[in-house]
């Protein structure tokens, strides 16, 4: 159960106690009223009949006042704030208490000791500085209900026959009130303690799961909120190195920097591990990547303990953006897209903010295609769920792939459907095993065949949305051979679409490049040799030289750990 909920039930099942004080105190004064000679001897009552109806109507509109309020204030967003019209429903007792004292009051014994009920009740729950306050108005009351003359002789003597009582009263008050105080104060800090990190001091991943739904509803076009979720790159490296208290320094370190940086409208929270959420509300896309970089900058200049041994010279920090309404309506979504931004950063070069960004957001499809392309979306889902790498592979292959285009000078409507040829290029692994697509072990022929197939079986599912037409036989002819000895159909030279030569090219670098379950990756100058060595075998011998240009340039201006193996 949430926090607020919490707080929410306890404010409930409290009003629902005062409700029922009220309607104890309600019947009191009635009784009250009913014994007292004092109301029955009015002249205006003559009719029994009259006098019952006013009686009984004025009892009727106190319960129905009563349970007015109590179901119109008893709410979620209620139970965050108090109010003064909050005051004046737990003062009521004083009220009734005040009717009661001086339309009845001669004609009991010790009436005057129902003043204590008020005390009581605001005291115990609003604390001492109230409880006091409503003791001082019932010691006025008791004096303006004893007085006659209004002398300071007169009131000394009211005090001193009166001692006791008045006594009792403000010593109820303090005492009640102060537990009431503690209870408070106790509550404030468990409650803090409930939502807080220990290690960093933000808040943590309970508060932020509790939080988001309530900005995102907040969210709108005018007003947006943005999400960053950070990782520290190559933390296990550096746990490793350096030990899990120092990680721990680190991470509070971070924790430092990002709670610094982000305004009070919004929070940070740790995550988990070594990653955090920020929680931006008012801040577009344009806002949130400023942000981001700036606290990436910071992160990357700051000199940290051992910082010099990790792959990049220096402690960095990965970041994924998303924005509601833009990119998510709903917070599970938003989280969803930020968390696959922060891997599109880290699997394309880390030390780097990504903002969320969907090949198919830009796709214009009728509606009765909609279907079929949220159906595509699922399995692209499924498949980044079996094979993580397979995502990760399918971003730098897009990004790769349409670099190599525009160097070649591809006209931007090819451009546009290389992209998401691109990123579907292996969405056809949705009908391999899990346990074949990670194996270690050389493959059997069966399974070396449903490898192969895998180009066939995305094409045949592309196909499915009219849109996506043009990239049917990028996606099928994508492991073709510039020599003809590729699959699945064999073609060579010019046969096979420019889309998909392209395609095989970054494909296969960014295989070389990368770990997988099977094989270690190779560097960046070994994958480089590879592709000149099967220029015209394996890759279009004129796109595998515009492809190394741009490696090589890559080399030359980009201050990447990557590029200098």
């Amino acid at each position: 159960m949430k926090i607020q909920e919490i707080e929410f039930n306890r404010r409930k099942e409290m009003s629902e106690y005062l409700t029922a004080t009220h309607m104890f105190c309600l019947l009191t004064m009635m009784f009250a009223l009913a014994l007292s000679k004092k109301m029955f001897l009015l002249e205006n009552y003559n009719s029994g009949l009259i006098r019952f109806l006013i009686f009984f109507g004025a009892g009727l509109i106190g319960f129905a006042l009563i349970a007015i309020y109590f179901h119109k204030n008893i709410s979620l967003e209620a139970a965050a704030s108090f109010t003064w019209t909050d005051f004046l429903y737990i003062s009521f007792p004083l009220v009734i208490a005040a009717i009661t004292l001086f339309t009845a009051g001669k004609n009991f014994n010790q009436a005057d000791s129902v003043l204590l009920l008020p005390i009581i009740i605001t005291s115990s729950i609003l604390g001492k500085k109230p409880g006091f306050i409503v003791a001082l108005l019932s010691i006025a009351l008791i004096y303006m209900e004893k007085s006659t003359r209004g002398t300071p002789a007169e009131l000394l003597s009211i005090i001193g026959e009166n001692l006791i009582l008045i006594s009792v009263m403000l010593i109820v008050a303090w005492f009640v009130g102060a537990h009431a105080d503690l209870d408070t104060r106790y509550r404030q800090r468990l409650t803090k303690l409930a939502s807080t990190d220990l290690l960093t001091g933000l808040y943590n991943y309970g508060y932020f799961q509790e939080k988001i739904d309530e900005y995102v509803q907040k969210a709108s076009a005018t007003h947006p909120l943005g999400l960053i979720i950070l990782d520290i790159d190559y933390f296990k490296h550096y746990n490793e190195i350096h030990g899990h208290q120092t990680g721990d320094f680190l991470i509070s370190a971070i924790g430092d920097i990002l709670n610094t940086k982000v305004s009070s409208s919004g929070f940070v929270s740790r995550y988990g591990g070594d990653e955090f959420v920020i929680v931006l509300p008012d801040t577009d896309s344009t806002n949130a990547k400023q942000l981001a970089e700036d606290i990436s900058m910071t992160v990357s200049r700051r000199k940290f303990h051992g910082g010099e041994y990790q792959p990049e010279g220096k402690i960095t920090i990965s970041c994924g953006i998303a924005i509601c309404p833009t990119h998510a309506h709903n917070a599970r979504d938003l989280i969803k897209h930020a968390d696959q931004a922060l891997y599109r950063a880290k699997s394309l070069d880390k030390n780097k903010v990504e903002m969320y960004f969907s090949v198919f957001d830009s796709l214009d499809v009728e509606a009765n295609e909609e279907e079929l392309l949220n159906s595509i979306r699922t399995l692209v889902s499924v498949i980044n769920a079996k094979d993580r790498y397979t995502y990760g592979h399918s971003e730098r292959v897009t990004e790769h792939a349409i670099r190599l285009a525009t160097r070649f000078g591809l006209p931007q409507e090819k451009i546009h459907l290389l992209g998401y040829a691109a990123f579907l290029h292996d969405i056809g692994k949705i009908e391999i095993d899990r346990e074949v697509l990670n194996k270690v072990d050389r493959l059997s022929n069966k399974e070396w065949k449903m490898i192969q197939d895998h180009s066939v079986w995305g094409s045949e599912i592309v196909k499915a949305v009219p849109k996506l037409h043009p990239i049917v036989p990028v996606i099928r002819h994508h492991h073709e051979n510039f020599d003809g000895s590729g699959y699945p159909a064999g073609l060579k030279g010019n046969e096979i679409p420019i889309l998909a030569r392209i395609i095989r090219i970054a494909d296969s670098y960014d295989a070389m490049v990368s770990h997988r379950p099977y094989k270690k990756p190779l560097s960046v100058t070994e994958a480089l040799e590879k592709i000149k060595s099967n220029s015209g075998t394996q890759f279009d011998p004129e796109l595998a030289v515009a492809f190394m240009k741009i490696i090589q340039e890559d080399i030359k201006n980009r201050d990447s750990w990557l590029y200098q193996k």
